[in-house]
């Protein structure tokens, strides 16, 4: 077994070396070379955890996670759609430029995951639950697939978590490891009394985009419920990784891959989309209870990763290292991140850029209304609301066409991005400014509108059922 030297991680003494068994060698020779394990949930929203200040979903382990290491405040996704999401944080690469840009898109075998890296250096590379990487309905892509030494998916239960701790402790020991833990939760559909003590309407907190309704409330309990169900999930991990003497010496992370399947959320590009939960502990390199402002994107993972463990960034990465932010809370690595919006079940092309204090949003279709697909209660809610003419102007981002073309948020005066300040004469040097960035970051990427979109699934109705130029 080759083991590489690294300034940051070397090798044991010698000395010390000589004295043990070939297998005691080969066991410590593994733990000088951090482990990792990632955790990615489905569709839950940053703020919708308690570490990040909600006052009732219940998520213990992951608020002990952000007590012994460091929270993100400013980490956002590259899109808000599962699929490509996953394919852009593996490959290090924005959506569009990993050919995967649109749900159930497998992985093209061109493109190289940082785990490829990793394998090569000796590790270990496992994933379980939800997949999700190489196609679906029917499409069976492998370039995923064949990046991991073991993929268990599928029987993990309505969680998608249980076949975890399986993976965990099916590993080779003499060697470190990279584990992708993926759950199904909080994806829906939803089940009732999944956990000994759901959540109530009353402990709902809902965001001004969604009306105050009880169906609604009753259905982010529920989801709630699937938080606080993969919350349990990670605490078994982590007891295994402590029973096994190896928790000291991996690196820990939980995501998740896009918002919240509610209105104005998931498949879109405000902050409740792409604003991710992001918390790393790294015993002995990361400080416990440490908060930073600084502004990752999730394609920064794979550098980081290769990083820490001596390994040469793959060429085709397009995000940075975030090593020097663990180290120091207070150091940037970039000044924006850069998010996208593509087929999800229907045509969309949109483009956003986020500096620590705003968005901006390119919309390329706004001739059509950002439908929100997903089958809920909240939906029905609302689909009866706007039949009954009751919609408020904050409810109608899913529901009404034409949309602005361009659209401006100050993220910290309206943190839910209701006020469009792209035509306010006020802030038409920060519009100018942001509208420059993201023509250069998609020039940069080679990030050129199809000539032909995909078209919308057949089952989705897009007709809007406000005019918002007939109702101005």
């Amino acid at each position: 077994m080759t083991i590489q030297a690294s300034p940051r991680f070397p090798i044991l003494v010698a000395t010390v070396c000589f004295a043990l068994s070939p297998q005691a060698w080969a066991d410590e020779a593994a733990k000088a070379r951090p482990n990792f394990v990632v955790f990615i949930a489905d569709d839950v929203s940053w703020d919708d955890v308690g570490a990040y200040g909600h006052p009732t979903v219940r998520t213990p382990v992951i608020d002990r996670l952000a007590d012994e290491g460091m929270r993100f405040d400013r980490a956002f996704l590259t899109c808000s759609s599962c699929s490509p999401t996953r394919c852009s944080i593996l490959t290090g690469r924005y959506p569009h430029s990993t050919g995967a840009q649109n749900l159930h898109t497998p992985l093209p075998a061109d493109q190289v995951m940082f785990t490829t890296s990793l394998h090569k250096a000796g590790y270990f590379t496992g994933a379980a639950g939800k997949w999700h990487l190489d196609g679906g309905r029917g499409q069976q892509g492998k370039a995923a697939r064949q990046q991991f030494d073991l993929v268990l998916s599928g029987g993990g239960g309505l969680s998608g978590c249980k076949k975890w701790v399986t993976l965990l402790r099916r590993r080779p020991r003499d060697k470190p490891f990279f584990l992708w833990l993926a759950s199904h939760d909080a994806h829906r559909p939803y089940q009732d009394k999944i956990i000994s003590k759901p959540h109530t309407a009353g402990d709902a907190r809902v965001p001004p985009y969604l009306p105050d309704l009880l169906e609604v409330r009753k259905d982010l309990a529920q989801y709630y419920d699937e938080i606080t169900r993969v919350d349990l999930h990670i605490g078994k991990v982590l007891d295994e990784l402590k029973q096994q003497g190896v928790a000291e010496n991996t690196f820990v992370l939980f995501l998740a891959d896009n918002g919240r399947p509610f209105p104005r959320c998931k498949t879109t590009v405000y902050d409740s989309g792409v604003r991710t939960p992001f918390i790393v502990r790294w015993p002995g390199r990361v400080a416990p209870s440490t908060v930073t402002e600084s502004l990752v994107s999730v394609v920064d993972i794979g550098p980081t990763v290769l990083q820490i463990a001596g390994i040469a960034p793959l060429p085709s990465f397009q995000g940075k290292s975030f090593l020097p932010i663990l180290e120091d809370p207070t150091a940037e690595i970039r000044q924006y991140a850069f998010s996208e919006h593509n087929w999800h079940v229907f045509k969309a092309f949109e483009r956003s850029v986020r500096s620590k204090r705003y968005r901006y949003i390119f919309n390329g279709l706004p001739h059509l209304p950002n439908k929100f697909t997903d089958a809920s209660p909240t939906i029905r809610a609302m689909d009866r609301l706007c039949r009954e003419g009751k919609m408020k102007s904050e409810w109608l981002d899913c529901y009404s066409a034409p949309l602005p073309a361009e659209a401006l948020y100050d993220c910290e005066a309206d943190p839910h991005s209701l006020k469009n300040l792209a035509g306010d004469p006020k802030y038409a040097d920060t519009l100018a400014e942001l509208r420059d960035i993201l023509a250069d970051w998609r020039k940069r990427t080679d990030d050129v509108r199809p000539a032909k979109l995909k078209e919308d699934r057949k089952d989705i109705s897009r007709e809007p059922y406000v005019d918002l130029n007939k109702s101005n």
